[in-house]
């Protein structure tokens, strides 16, 4: 039986794209588009759970929504306090401050964590890192990487198709959804679809509005990426991650 685990990264375009060293004007609407993805998924007939992994920063502000979120069924899990690239010094408390900030906010456990960049601590290898979370207090991590049964976290890596990493939405964007589908039916453990929240506020510009090749990449073909998730989660309904580590 398929198992698909649908989550949502929750984060700021423009914080994501000013990283990268891109400045991109700040849009409006993440709690209503926050809301509208709720009520989608409240009207779905597979009744999918999903999981969204927060960046702490901006989770005061959604605090209500995320709320409604967790009453639902649905998963809270952490992005990281803030949405640079991991710290190579206080990498624990850096990981344990976006999970106890969300729990503390909340009230909920926060179980799962993924990085802002899938990236690897600065001078720590992939045992190291995983040991980290661990001794951060997590159960679990969703990113690109396996360490294999000698992690002391459970690994939920997102679904790749011959070597794609078709599970992104940024990827499925550009995908024939019958090759999405194929690579979910097939997927031999459970395969993790991850999407951002600013696919479904409507913050991100208007193609029209963008002045720079590097962001103009980031935003062709986004609007796809809302029914691409719908039709996925009604086809094959979605479990959370940490459900889907029992």
């Amino acid at each position: 039986m398929t198992t698909l685990c649908m989550t949502i990264d929750v984060e700021d375009f423009q914080e994501g794209m000013a990283v990268l060293g891109h400045e991109v004007p700040k849009g409006t609407g993440e709690e209503e588009g926050l809301r509208r993805l709720l009520e989608r998924l409240g009207a779905l007939a597979s009744g999918p759970k999903v999981t969204l992994f927060v960046v702490g920063r901006h989770a005061p502000a959604l605090r209500s929504v995320l709320s409604e979120f967790a009453a639902a069924g649905h998963e809270i899990a952490s992005h990281g306090p803030d949405h640079g690239r991991l710290p190579g010094r206080g990498l624990e408390d850096w990981l344990r401050s976006g999970r106890q900030g969300l729990e503390d906010l909340l009230g909920i456990p926060v179980l799962g964590f993924r990085s802002p960049r899938f990236d690897l601590p600065p001078g720590t290898d992939l045992a190291g890192y995983r040991s980290s979370l661990a001794a951060a207090g997590y159960r679990y991590v969703s990113d690109t990487a396996s360490l294999g049964p000698g992690s002391p976290v459970r690994e939920l890596p997102v679904l790749r198709w011959r070597g794609f990493p078709v599970g992104g939405g940024s990827y499925q964007r550009l995908l024939p959804a019958a090759v999405v589908s194929e690579a979910v039916r097939r997927n031999g453990g459970p395969a993790v679809c991850y999407y951002h929240s600013y696919d479904f506020d409507g913050t991100v510009p208007a193609l029209r509005e963008v002045r720079t090749a590097a962001v103009a990449k980031q935003t062709l073909g986004r609007s796809r990426i809302a029914a691409v998730f719908a039709n996925l989660a009604e086809r094959y309904g979605s479990r959370t991650c940490s459900h889907a580590t029992e």
